[in-house]
């Protein structure tokens, strides 16, 4: 399948982040997923992509108590009324295992979703970012009242924590940074393909003749292709 990203570099920073990263549409279809997200949820890429992320990541049925859907769900709808960045707290959200088909593995995340525009600007779908933070809520839960009343953890406890939280803090940075790059590369195409547009109009071209003007002359002059095609749109340079 083709990736969702359109520009290359999009695709290609998604697939390099080491930040579990998933990519939904409006209707929470999941149309991409890179290396880290699979690793985290060991599942292959084949049983997401182009699957309903709740049909993907059902509740565990044997817990009566488990929110995972509901909370998951309603941070979506958050992100799709405001267009903004919505934080959940910790989450407990167990995930199907793959070694015993049926049975769950009990998991705890901190998940990000963030909102991703298409070329026209318009909402598009959501990038979810999740962190794995199992193991630093059972250091904390083992060492039970001590931690409440001051007693010191384990030594092993304690690197544990740190780690995870440093995880968790630049895991975090790095998928804002991820979207944000995703974002202005999204806005530069929007930026060329107007600019293809106005050349195209202007010399009577073809939109790929265009195209191939303006990228000759970015490289001519040594200068980023959607600076040349900003200043084509706003300063009508010719090509």
């Amino acid at each position: 399948m083709q990736s969702v990203f359109n520009n290359h570099h999009r695709a290609d920073a998604f697939q390099a982040s080491d930040a579990p990263l998933l990519v939904v549409d409006t209707d929470l279809l999941i149309r991409d997923v890179n290396s880290a997200y699979l690793k985290a949820t060991n599942r292959p890429y084949d049983e997401l992509v182009e699957i309903l992320i709740f049909d993907a990541f059902p509740d565990n049925p044997t817990d009566t108590e488990a929110d995972g859907v509901t909370n998951l769900n309603a941070s979506f709808e958050r992100v799709f009324r405001s267009s903004a960045r919505d934080y959940m707290p910790v989450q407990r959200y167990d995930i199907p295992s793959i070694q015993a088909p049926g049975a769950f593995v009990r998991k705890i995340w901190t998940p990000v979703n963030s909102p991703i525009h298409n070329e026209d600007g318009h909402l598009s779908g959501a990038l979810h970012h999740v962190e794995d933070v199992t193991a630093v809520v059972d250091s904390i839960w083992d060492t039970g009242p001590s931690v409440s009343a001051g007693v010191n953890m384990d030594q092993h406890a304690w690197t544990s924590l740190i780690n995870a939280l440093v995880r968790e803090t630049f895991g975090h940075r790095r998928a804002s940074a991820t979207a944000e790059q995703l974002q202005q590369a999204l806005n530069s195409r929007v930026l060329i393909e107007q600019a293809k547009g106005v050349i195209a109009a202007r010399e009577g071209i073809s939109v790929d003749e265009a195209f191939t003007r303006l990228r000759g002359y970015a490289r001519g002059k040594n200068v980023r292709l959607h600076e040349i095609a900003q200043t084509v749109i706003e300063f009508e340079l010719s090509v």
